[in-house]
């Protein structure tokens, strides 16, 4: 890859951005690397804010950066980036592969010569610091909390017929839902697109879930927050059911504790992801739960068992078909789950570090999962 590098965006879009320059911008600007110092060319209402906060090396004024340029006519934010990157003496740099198609070619006609970078730009943003790790962990504190808040939602609810009771009126997925946005909302994140599906509707990994939730049914809770403060995400998911399980129900969430603990006690540093998920999937068969499409749908296990976890929510590294060597510093999730529309759903997470002798935990929720 091209020893300097360009990128354009915001850091509501952009985890790059975010990572570069340590700061939440959102507005589009140029971040960009000039002789190892990391920089960016901002308007003048992000300039104090960025010199106070960023973890940027060195900060463009674009009034200033105009104002030096030769001409009268009105310059772009583009015009101001040319003028510093040729000044810099800079002719080639790399940008990441969703650099937006437009601004690439505006440079190629400049005469720039850049190169796509197909894979991650920032490849050490695998392998987390311990400033990373903490942020996880505190983010997975805000899950844990709403985990807490939507139990105390179940456990206060009645069972009237096949409609769960709450405060007098039916609960809903989309009233849990709100409960647990507006709590992590009070505790610094922001937990958006939650999951909290029940019956057949939890048979769908990405179903957020609507309407009334039902009683003796499992119940996925997928929670996801974002730290305001830093950016980084946490990611939980916990099965819960208000009622008396059946038989069935029992052994499936029983076999998903039991291939995420194996899952679990894999990981280490050197180890090939494929292979911790082909564990996941051996224990679901060894249990009798085979995977298979019937009828427009898939049942059993027909996920990923993981994948990192950082400024996105989905990352590398992975646990999945792929090969993929861990290594010391990685984040990812351990997510085993099943689903058969006759019995339910049922999906289990935590996140852990990847270390040299195993992996440490970094969310911590129980796993009791049968509410009275």
């Amino acid at each position: 890859m091209k020893n300097q590098i360009l990128l354009f965006g915001n850091t509501r879009n952009s985890a790059d951005i975010r990572y570069f320059c340590g700061m939440p911008i959102h507005d589009d600007y140029f971040f960009f690397t000039k002789k190892g110092r990391k920089c960016a060319l901002l308007s003048p209402l992000e300039i104090g804010r960025a010199r106070r906060t960023s973890t940027l090396d060195e900060i463009f004024d674009f009034n200033e950066v105009c104002a030096a340029m030769p001409g009268k006519h009105q310059k772009s934010y583009f015009d101001a980036a040319v003028y510093i990157l040729r000044k810099a003496r800079i002719r080639s740099f790399a940008v990441p592969k969703d650099f937006p198609a437009a601004m690439l070619e505006n440079f190629l006609e400049e005469g720039f010569d850049i190169e796509i970078c197909q894979s991650q730009i920032f490849p050490e943003r695998e392998r987390k610091s311990a400033f990373e790790q903490a942020e996880i962990a505190k983010a997975n504190d805000v899950a844990s909390a709403c985990f807490c808040l939507a139990e105390e939602i179940l456990r206060s609810s009645e069972i009237r017929g096949d409609r769960l009771i709450y405060q007098g009126e039916i609960l809903t997925s989309e009233f849990l839902r709100t409960e647990i946005e507006k709590l992590s909302i009070s505790l610094g994140a922001d937990a958006l697109d939650t999951i909290a599906a029940s019956g057949i509707q939890a048979c769908d990994p990405h179903e957020a879930g609507s309407g009334p939730v039902k009683p003796n049914s499992l119940i996925v809770f997928d929670i996801f927050p974002r730290l305001r403060s830093s950016g980084y995400f946490g990611d939980m998911t916990r099965t819960f059911l208000k009622g008396t399980p059946n038989q069935k129900q029992i052994r499936l969430v029983e076999s998903v504790l039991r291939a995420q603990s194996r899952a679990l006690d894999m990981i280490a540093e050197g180890v090939d992801g494929a292979k911790v998920h082909s564990a996941v999937v051996d224990s679901f068969e060894a249990d009798g739960f085979k995977t298979k499409f019937s009828r427009g749908h898939w049942g059993g296990f027909f996920h990923s068992t993981g994948h990192g976890l950082g400024l996105e929510v989905h990352e590398g590294p992975s646990l999945g078909t792929r090969r993929c060597i861990l290594e010391s510093g990685n984040v990812v999730t351990v997510e085993p789950g099943l689903y058969y529309r006759e019995i339910g759903g049922c999906r289990i997470e935590d996140n852990v570090l990847v270390e040299q002798g195993g992996a440490r935990m970094l969310s911590k929720y129980h796993y009791n999962w049968v509410i009275e």
